[in-house]
């Protein structure tokens, strides 16, 4: 059998496939190494180019092989209108959808880092919820470009499309309207963008709380303060409110505490004493209210109530600031000469 006149760019002409494929494969990986030699250390193109470089020779290597084998093949046994072309180009397309899904689970693998890199002036949230929009968008071409393949391969002609269209249709009308709008929440939820990744949220309705893991195309996974996985279906998110408890801009501190009935006239010196002390700290906002009053008599004791709000919105921070307020309020009820009052029972003996 005579050798396929094949030429690459390059390489001798009436070259062997399957040679000229290696040949080709070889140049890649070198190219692909000495180019990664120079680009910075574990910097995201560096990555993404050493992820790759296997991949894509092996990509090569196999349509060369795949074209050669199909070339030589009996037209009875296996029928190809394009002499092996359409094995190549099927083997090239599964080639490149292998690549990408490797340049995914990359990304994926040190997300913070890479974030870092590609978003430096943005905060820890938009670069997470950058990243995760980027990786929803490869899935997508992922899909896409298997899908185009498939049909490709399969020669579907366009008429059969259009059938299939009518039956998807019906079949999402009458079967699958939950699913469809679990999809379009899924959609909104990355356009309108009311919580990403990282945050931590709240559903009343439903008792639901917990940090944001993932966003996906129908369902959200939450992980509870308990450390337990939770998935939303996203349409939930449409229909009901839904607190965002991470973009809280200052987190309000709120103590009520109360005196002795016999403490009564030290009531406006412990006020005076804790405002001008809340003045001083600089953990307070103070363009928010500040204020210490004096709010109505209890059953054993006169009730007065402190509120403030922190410089920001981490709740660590939140309950340091609370923390410190609570001792200096005890100190000062104490330097004022007056007491914290319990519940107490006078039993009377008949």
């Amino acid at each position: 059998m005579a050798a396929m006149p094949v030429t690459l760019l390059l390489l001798p002409p009436r070259l062997p496939v399957p040679i000229a494929g290696l040949l080709l494969a070889v140049v890649v990986w070198v190219a692909l190494q000495l180019i990664g030699s120079r680009l910075q250390r574990d910097s995201l193109a560096q990555a993404l180019l050493m992820r790759s470089q296997l991949s894509l020779c092996l990509t090569i290597l196999l349509a060369s092989l795949g074209w050669w084998a199909a070339s030589l093949t009996d037209p009875a046994l296996l029928p190809l209108t394009r002499g092996g072309l359409e094995v190549r180009d099927g083997l090239i397309t599964i080639g490149l959808v292998w690549t990408v899904l490797r340049c995914k689970r990359e990304l994926r693998r040190q997300v913070d880092t890479y974030s870092q890199q590609v978003f430096p002036n943005l905060t820890q949230r938009e670069r997470l919820f950058l990243f995760d929009l980027a990786d929803k968008l490869i899935a997508v071409l992922v899909a896409v470009l298997i899908a185009l393949e498939l049909l490709r391969l399969l020669g579907t002609p366009t008429a059969l499309l259009a059938t299939a269209g009518g039956f998807g249709a019906a079949a999402l009308g009458f079967g699958a309207k939950t699913i469809v709008e679990n999809a379009l929440s899924g959609i909104s939820l990355y356009v309108n963008r009311p919580f990403v990744v990282g945050d931590f949220i709240r559903v009343p309705s439903e008792d639901l709380a917990g940090t944001v893991v993932q966003i996906g195309w129908f369902y959200t996974q939450l992980r509870d303060p308990e450390r337990q996985p939770v998935f939303i279906p996203n349409g939930l998110f449409t229909t009901q409110p839904v607190i965002n408890i991470a973009r809280i801009d200052n987190r309000r501190i709120w103590i009520d505490f109360g005196v002795r009935y016999n403490d009564r006239e030290l009531i406006e010196p412990i006020i005076a004493a804790l405002q001008q002390q809340l003045g001083d700290d600089p953990a307070i906002d103070h363009e928010k209210m500040v204020a210490v009053h004096f709010v109505g008599y209890g059953e054993s004791s006169l009730n007065l109530r402190l509120l403030c709000h922190g410089c920001d919105g981490d709740i660590a921070t939140a309950w340091d600031l609370q923390q410190r307020l609570l001792l200096k309020i005890g100190r000062v009820v104490e330097e004022q000469g007056a007491e914290m009052p319990f519940p107490t029972r006078l039993l009377v003996q008949p």
